[in-house]
């Protein structure tokens, strides 16, 4: 058997490889610049943007952009602020089961002698509640923050006690109010004496009238006291035995010297003369003759001209007596009867 020879595979022709260019040479690249802090001249990664060594904002970083600085210390502070708050809020809830704090005086301000001056708004009063557990857990801060405005003072909760030691119950001491006593501002009365405007009444004890007649001129006389009784329906009278031949009169003790400035005198039998004396002296002078006596006035036709009543003005009664005399001169218009229903002596 012919074995049929293979054909020899002729390999195909590979195109000649062009020649390589050889590459460009570059410019070296100047090294890349190192940078510092401008403060303390420290090195710096290029993204840091803050000092580590002295803490000075990089140039162009954000502590370097104006504004910002302000801007991030308030945001700051208000996240403090309202972080302190929640944190305040929860641990006053948890430390009193729930309960709201009652507003209560701190142990110093209790033992202050003087309480607080400043009164409470008028809204409701808040109750002082005890706390129940005899161990605290949880420590309260030491100051609330108020959520309305007000004068109390400030509330301080207790802080926790170790254990074994019964907690002190912060307690709320109670105003006392005291009302002032009114003080009697009217001005205690003057003791000195005035003078009253005008004249007055002398007052008299009930004997203090009597009869004069030194020379037995009556025949008959009535009761002496009904002239100076204040009582307009009784009176005194005297009965003349010789109506040509007055003379007899009306005396009247005043108890003491005094100053006699008027008479007012009233009689149902007008038209009669009076001669008006005084003395001091204690008895009664025996006759009209005497010179103890005093003349101070004379009056005719008494009680004509005002229905029986007149009014006789001595004067300022700077003289003290201590008896007066009406001394009748001549009869009424009307009879031989004098009458006299009151007689007062006013100083």
């Amino acid at each position: 058997m012919k074995l049929l020879e293979a054909e020899p595979v002729v390999a195909p022709e590979v195109a000649p490889e062009a020649p390589r260019e050889a590459p460009h040479e570059q410019p070296p690249t100047k090294p890349e610049a190192v940078r510092t802090c401008a403060s303390c001249g420290s090195p710096m990664e290029p993204d840091q943007d803050w000092c580590l060594n002295c803490g000075t904002a990089a140039s162009g970083s954000l502590g370097r952009r104006p504004g910002w600085s302000a801007a991030s210390t308030v945001i700051g502070l208000t996240l403090v602020l309202v972080l302190g708050a929640i944190a305040a809020s929860y641990a006053a809830i948890t430390g009193d089961d729930g309960k709201t704090p009652a507003p209560a005086a701190p142990a110093a301000q209790q033992q202050a002698a003087t309480p607080p001056t400043a009164t409470p708004p008028a809204a409701s009063t808040p109750t002082q509640s005890t706390p129940t557990q005899s161990t605290p857990t949880q420590s309260t801060p030491t100051q609330s923050t108020p959520t309305t405005p007000s004068t109390l003072p400030k509330v301080t909760t207790p802080k926790s006690n170790p254990t074994g030691v019964a907690p002190i119950t912060p307690t709320t001491p109670t105003p006392t109010t005291s009302t002032p006593a009114p003080t009697n501002t009217t001005p205690p009365p003057t003791t000195t004496d005035q003078q009253p405007a005008g004249p007055q009444p002398i007052q008299l004890a009930g004997d203090a009238g009597k009869a004069y007649d030194p020379y037995g001129k009556s025949k008959a006389s009535g009761e002496a006291e009904r002239a100076i009784d204040d009582d307009p329906a009784t009176s005194w009278y005297v009965d003349l035995k010789d109506p040509g031949q007055v003379g007899l009169g009306y005396a009247i003790d005043l108890g003491k010297l005094q100053g006699i400035r008027e008479i007012d005198l009233e009689t149902p039998t007008p038209g009669f003369r009076i001669e008006v004396y005084a003395t001091d002296e204690t008895d009664l002078p025996p006759d009209i003759l005497d010179t103890r006596w005093s003349h101070i006035t004379n009056v005719s036709n008494v009680g004509t001209k005002d229905d029986g009543k007149q009014k006789i003005v001595l004067g300022a009664g700077t003289t003290k007596y201590r008896n007066l005399l009406l001394w009748f001169t001549k009869p009424p218009t009307d009879g031989a009867r004098i009458r006299l229903t009151e007689v007062k002596p006013l100083g």
